[in-house]
């Protein structure tokens, strides 16, 4: 693949931060000057710009509430067969008395959640 034809397909990174955002914008106008905007297209660009950065910090929002749920359901997925591994142990148990402890593991287990 040649160069020239690797660099078009690299792929740019946005920007986080406004400081960012206006230097990239002030870079674009210096290096294309027919390109530059007038005071209209200023405020459609910091229009855009702040609706942007509020779709982002609300992707972003949204993301930590997701990774939030998703730690929660592995925690009930481990008490799920911590509570069926002691079932199983009691089903497959001859012992009475371990038949009973494996059940009373299985309860406080269940317990422990409710607190």
């Amino acid at each position: 693949m040649s160069e020239e034809r690797r660099k078009k397909r690299m792929r740019m990174t946005l920007p986080k931060k406004k400081e960012d955002l206006e230097k990239v914008v002030e870079e674009v106008e210096e290096t294309h000057p027919e390109h530059q905007h007038h005071h209209h297209h200023e405020e459609e660009v910091e229009e855009f710009l702040a609706a942007f950065e509020y779709l982002l910090d609300s992707l972003n929002a949204n993301v930590k509430v997701l990774d939030s749920t998703v730690k929660e359901h592995t925690m009930e997925i481990a008490r799920l067969y911590k509570i069926l591994a002691r079932i199983v142990e009691a089903c497959f148990s001859n012992d009475e008395e371990r038949k009973k402890k494996a059940l009373l593991d299985a309860l406080s287990v269940l317990e422990i959640k409710n607190f």
